[in-house]
């Protein structure tokens, strides 16, 4: 009930109001959602929820071919997501992002848009159909803010053009585009048709009340994607106080200022999981790090040498005449 009243509110009336709605019990793993009535092997409230959701996206509106069964398969993941979010069932909002985050990008490749429909498996991909889509349009709604996001969404599930009928991708991307006033191609290029995702690596110090951060990233597919461009939220910490600044990252190795007034003794990468990204590796202020030994043989070299020392971030290697 509390999903049904939930998806009411996001996303308009359940669809089929003027029949019903109902759940069978069947043999297989998992769940299979019909119009009107979800078949699921055991009662479970996630799995509950996301057949629910293909009432609105699956049923509603129907995704027109094969590759575009992220717009079934990515919805009803995120939707059993959002049910978290807003204080139904048991899983924490954070750990639901968090779990799917870490699945999408377990592994390099994969893009969300199904590229090969004579593929069950792939057509149905835990991975990249459900998970990483889920994801995308997580991350899609941090970049575009709530309102424009779930505006748009419902203008495309009530537009009478699509409702009761077929949709392809480029439907979705236009409503989105039509309620936040912004091109999507880039983000819908990268994210739904590209491969991969990003890894930050970010470097910040302090002086007084400026806090700089350097931001750069390598991807895990650069022949797909080379640089996944986002807006960048940060937390800094220090002296029992906390602010979030967000960075519009929009080329590797930018460097930003904020100012801060008080003294900063950590940062956090996307502290709420916004972003479809790997973990991040935070260096302090140079200047305060202690001299790191390393023993480099053999002496001299050719070909390659061992580097045996403290654990660091990188180094830089150079011959007499000063090459790298």
């Amino acid at each position: 009930v509390g999903a049904m009243q939930l998806y009411d509110s996001l996303f308009g009336m359940y669809p089929f109001q003027d029949e019903k709605y109902g759940h069978a019990q069947f043999k297989w793993g998992g769940g299979m959602e019909h119009q009107t009535m979800s078949f699921v092997i055991n009662p479970d409230f996630e799995l509950g929820a996301h057949e629910l959701a293909h009432q609105w996206f699956g049923d509603k509106v129907t995704c027109g071919s094969w590759q575009d069964i992220w717009l079934n398969e990515s919805w009803a993941t995120y939707c059993s997501g959002l049910c978290y979010e807003f204080g139904l069932g048991t899983l924490p909002w954070m750990d639901f992002k968090r779990f799917r985050r870490d699945f999408a990008i377990s592994v390099p490749d994969g893009s969300v848009w199904c590229n090969d429909t004579t593929s069950v498996n792939r057509i149905f991909d835990g991975r990249l159909s459900y998970t990483k889509g889920a994801m995308v349009l997580h991350q899609l709604r941090w970049v575009i803010g709530d309102s424009a996001f779930f505006q748009g969404v419902r203008n495309y599930l009530t537009d009478p053009a699509l409702a009761y009928s077929f949709v392809r991708t480029d439907n979705f991307q236009q409503h989105l585009e039509a309620s936040s006033g912004r091109n999507l191609t880039n983000y819908f290029s990268d994210w739904v048709y590209g491969e991969g995702f990003p890894t930050y690596d970010v470097v910040w110090s302090q002086s007084g009340d400026t806090v700089t951060v350097e931001l750069s990233q390598t991807v895990s597919m650069p022949g797909s994607v080379p640089f996944f461009a986002l807006p960048v939220p940060i937390r800094l910490d220090g002296a029992g106080q906390s602010m979030t600044v967000v960075f519009d990252n929009t080329t590797n190795g930018q460097i930003f200022t904020a100012n801060v007034p008080f003294g900063v003794d950590s940062i956090v990468f996307d502290p709420e999981i916004w972003l479809l990204a790997n973990r991040t590796v935070i260096a302090a202020n140079a200047e305060s790090q202690s001299t790191i030994e390393l023993n480099v043989f053999p002496n001299p070299a050719q070909g390659f040498v061992n580097i045996r020392g403290q654990k660091m971030k990188s180094a830089e290697l150079l011959d007499l005449a000063g090459r790298s």
